[in-house]
């Protein structure tokens, strides 16, 4: 309607309800023949307000609330920093002032985050100091996995990052278990993913997945115990490969790569520590055996 200063003919019953909707907050002119035409003063104020700084900040924002959305997947408590580098995925550089600001301007409805002694803590996790057990007991010293941009976006669309492979399996035994479509199959593995980032364990999970139902429709209980046991091996799969706050974002075998480099480090840490100093005097034997004075012999380099 903007692009079209002689107006547009409506047809519709729904558009003619919009154009009455404009008509009456003073936003356009609807005539008699269901015209509608948008003034020339609010067509000259939206070119005015939708500038081209305008469309950056509100990209900006869009992408600020996708970084958050992220964050809530992979992270319980994040630092300013770790903020910033999501945001650097597409903007990398903006100023921390602004990446502060868009985020004390983001609306609560998609504020997961709030502030708290420093850090980004996710709502909720602050009840009972969950946060700090979190932190300092559970995550300890393991660096944030940092996701791509693409897998950024995917975890805004479909609440996890998919393991193609563990994912088609677990869609594949609901679909042809309970006969549902793919599409509705995935629903229900979505939900599995919440499951495991909740830390819901497997045999609790088979028994909130056999209790669901659909209203009037599906039941989930398992036909069988074979059906069971391989819905507890699908989702033990799907444990292994799925990211998780608990470890930061890191799924279970790259914790795994990362304590075995801790362990290393600890154990030659523990080797060079286990390695004695002794002091020699300058004219005792030299050690190596030679039978001059040590100031002779080796203490010269």
């Amino acid at each position: 309607l903007l692009g079209k200063p002689y107006g547009v003919i409506l047809t519709a019953e729904t558009d003619k309800l919009l154009g009455q909707m404009l008509d009456s907050y003073g936003l356009a002119d609807l005539q008699e023949d269901s015209k509608i035409i948008i003034p020339k003063s609010i067509r000259d104020t939206f070119d005015k307000i939708w500038s081209d700084e305008q469309i950056l900040r509100w990209r900006k924002r869009n992408w600020m609330y996708k970084c958050m959305d992220a964050g809530r997947y992979l992270y319980g408590v994040m630092t300013w920093d770790v903020l910033k580098k999501l945001f650097a995925l597409w903007y990398p550089h903006a100023e921390m002032d602004e990446i502060r600001e868009l985020f004390e301007s983001t609306p609560s409805y998609y504020k997961w985050f709030a502030e708290r002694d420093g850090r980004l803590v996710l709502n909720g996790f602050e009840k009972e100091n969950y946060c700090d057990y979190l932190e300092k007991e559970i995550q300890g010293d393991t660096p944030f996995y940092m996701p791509t941009r693409d897998q950024v976006e995917e975890l805004y669309d479909k609440g996890c990052l998919l393991s193609l492979e563990a994912h088609s399996k677990m869609q594949d035994f609901i679909a042809e278990t309970y006969e549902l479509d793919r599409d509705n199959a995935g629903y229900k593995v979505h939900e599995l993913y919440e499951m495991i980032n909740s830390r819901v364990r497997v045999n609790d999970a088979a028994d909130l997945f056999a209790a669901s139902g659909e209203e009037g429709g599906k039941d989930f209980a398992f036909p069988s115990d074979e059906a069971k046991v391989r819905f507890i091996e699908l989702y033990m799969e799907m444990s292994r490969e799925c990211r998780v706050r608990d470890n930061r974002g890191h799924d279970y075998f790259e914790m795994v790569s990362i304590m075995a480099e801790k362990n290393q480090k600890n154990e030659s840490a523990g080797r060079k520590a286990a390695v004695k100093r002794v002091k020699i005097g300058r004219n005792e034997p030299c050690p190596c055996g030679s039978g001059r004075k040590y100031k002779n012999c080796c203490g010269r380099n």
